[in-house]
This record gives C-alpha cells, structure tokens and sequence, in this order.
C-alpha cells in the first residue's frame, strides 16, 4: 500500500511539474487591450521580448507591420507603439468565443448592434469599442483590435 502511495504521489508531482513548463499559448483576443502576448502600447522591443522575432516586417508609409503567421501588430510611426492587431487566425477568440471563420450573424448575436458599419467593395466591417470584425460572404475572415 505504501509503495502504490508513493507512486501516486510521485506522479502527481511528475504531472504538476510537466504542466508548469508547458503553459498553454495565449491565445485570448480583449479589445481595446491585446491579442494573446500582443498588447497595444507596446514598443518594438517589448514587442520582440513577448512574441520573439517576427516572421516579417514591412513598412506601410510611417507605420512598421511586424508579423507572426496570421497574426501582426502594427508600429504606428508617430507614436512608436503597437496601435493596431490583426488577426486572421481562428485559433484565438473573445471571452465570448468570438473568432474568425464564425458567420457574421454571431457576431451581431455576441456583441449587439455595431456602433458602425461600413461596406468597401466586397467586405463588410463591423464596428464596436475596441475592435473591427471584418467580414466577407457573411463570414468574419478578421478581427482588428485597437484602442
């Protein structure tokens, strides 16, 4: 009995330890605050320090646009810190589960009446406090989140 009790325990152990070194990646989208390590106010060295190197980097006018797969953050050149995050990954999601690849009925189910809606060709954007869900044949293809 003693042995199968020490066995348990140092499983337990074995178990907690491999958990605290393997966290989950963040993957939770706030609007109006960040996306997963991602937070707006950041500079490009605490942007590196969170996220690591970026897959790309490209200019965009003043704007510097550093990327990680499908997700990026956005240097806007007068301020010198993150001002926009884009996402078009489904991986991450609201609290509310919001993410892309959901039909833009959900969106309006979750988050209510837009504050505004706009219709470049082919796209329709979604407007709320914090965040734009893009959308196109009535399915969200990308979340924008800034202040």
């Amino acid at each position: 009995m003693r042995s199968v009790l020490q066995a348990l325990v140092f499983l337990i152990g074995v178990s907690g330890a491999a958990s605290a070194a393997t966290a989950p990646r963040d993957t939770v989208i706030i609007p109006g605050e960040r996306v997963g390590p991602i937070a707006l106010g950041m500079n490009a060295a605490e942007l590196e320090a969170s996220v690591g190197v970026p897959g790309t980097m490209r200019k965009e006018g003043t704007d510097t646009v550093y990327a990680w797969g499908e997700v990026s953050a956005q240097i806007g050149g007068k301020s010198g810190v993150v001002d926009l995050i884009t996402v078009n990954d489904e991986r991450y999601e609201t609290a509310d589960h919001l993410r892309v690849g959901l039909s833009a009925l959900a969106v309006v189910v979750v988050l209510g009446q837009p504050q505004n809606v706009t219709s470049p060709p082919g796209i329709r954007n979604y407007e709320y406090d914090g965040m734009t869900v893009v959308t196109r044949n009535a399915m969200v293809v990308q979340l924008r989140v800034q202040k």
